[in-house]
């Protein structure tokens, strides 16, 4: 993957450049941000960079020996472990599961853990990097290069190793001459303290909205004015701005309004049904119709405040924003975000998207109606 297939993160982009050409390489780099942002991709970039034959001042050629096998995911210096789930595998390490690693590459290289997880048809269970992967990572690395250039690894999150993650502590204080270890994180707060203060940070910031803009109507052959409207929404997260376009806001605007009647009126029937029927959407749709959700509220309270004109809404939007805006106030619009964002955070991992609505539709009702505090 070339730098300019990276959206966005321009300056991002410059940094490593200048870090590659000016001789400045750390042994081991820990890259954190959502999927979303584009942080494995900057990292499958950057390891393209790094080691490609022919790189100018502004990126990897694409076509060198060492290009083409990165872009294929078969570059022999180049190793990738990821979380596995135990299917009974005599010897469950992700060099095993590179065909389905390349292809889920291949399908969307912002691909989210959530993803990975349906591709290995994990059902409910968590992966984990585990003590056998990281000595495999340990042998892997100890390997004469095949080419000249640095040996590679890329652990993608590495949040999943938990504490057998200590077992990789030497390896990160003293690897062996040209190598390159790439942690890519979500959170650093996932990892262990002992990991983290062995790396160096290179944080992944939201992409900036014209960069998806361009994103989208490239991907679906859509107008500038059809692409804002996501992009806005999307808070940076290309996974997200995808989201919002093939679930139109109207549908959204419709359903997240509805839902905030019953529950202020407290409709049981009507809430119960409604649960019912959003349960089965898919986990990905309730994703996103919650992140709107956040979206709506975060614009009454900046109308409610005045801090903000109206005009990137959508007609139907404004007229609701409008209306409900006397409900959202600072001292609620901190509850009703926590608890739109945690509901957002159990249903990714498995929760029961019946029970987690049901119960974020009592605590709307609650928030909404608390006492107007001084």
């Amino acid at each position: 993957m070339q730098l300019k297939q990276v959206i966005g993160q321009q300056e991002l982009k410059k940094s490593l450049i200048q870090m590659v050409n000016s001789g400045r390489i750390a042994h081991a780099q820990l890259f954190t941000g959502k999927s979303g942002y584009g942080t494995l991709p900057m990292a499958l970039a950057y390891a393209q960079y790094v080691n490609c034959l022919n790189r100018n001042e502004e990126d990897s050629c694409g076509t060198c020996d060492s290009c083409f096998r990165m872009m294929k995911r078969q570059h022999p210096d180049v190793y990738y472990s990821f979380p596995l789930v135990n299917k009974g595998d005599a010897k469950p390490i992700s060099e095993n599961y590179y065909k389905e690693w390349r292809e889920a590459l291949a399908d969307n290289p912002y691909m989210t853990y959530q993803d990975w997880m349906l591709k290995l048809q994990a059902e409910n269970k968590q992966g984990n990097i585990t003590a056998l992967e990281i000595r495999e990572i340990i042998r892997s690395l100890s390997l004469t290069p095949v080419m000249s250039g640095y040996k590679v690894i890329i652990i993608w999150h590495p949040e999943y190793m938990d504490k057998v993650g200590n077992i990789l502590l030497k390896t990160l204080e003293e690897p062996a001459p040209k190598t390159l270890i790439l942690l890519v994180a979500e959170k650093e707060d996932g990892l262990l303290s002992t990991i983290t203060s062995r790396t160096q940070p290179m944080r992944i910031p939201r992409i900036d909205t014209l960069s998806i803009v361009e994103m989208l109507i490239s991907k679906f052959g859509i107008t500038e004015s059809e692409a804002i409207a996501p992009a806005q929404l999307s808070d940076g997260d290309c996974n997200k701005a995808i989201d919002y376009y093939s679930i139109t806001e109207d549908d959204h605007t419709k359903i997240f309004i509805e839902w905030m009647r019953m529950s202020y009126s407290l409709n049981m029937g009507a809430i119960l049904k409604w649960v019912d029927e959003m349960s089965t959407t898919g986990r990905e749709n309730l994703r996103a119709f919650l992140d709107y959700g956040l979206h709506i509220l975060r614009e009454c309270l900046l109308s409610n405040q005045s801090l903000q004109e109206l005009n990137r809404l959508l007609p139907a939007e404004k007229i609701f924003v409008e209306k409900f805006s006397i409900f959202i106030r600072p001292d609620n619009i901190e509850g009703l975000t926590k608890k739109l964002s945690d509901a957002a955070y159990h249903i990714e991992r498995n929760g029961n998207p019946k029970i987690i609505l049901f119960n974020l539709s009592l605590d709307i009702n609650r928030l909404i109606k608390k006492p107007i505090t001084a």
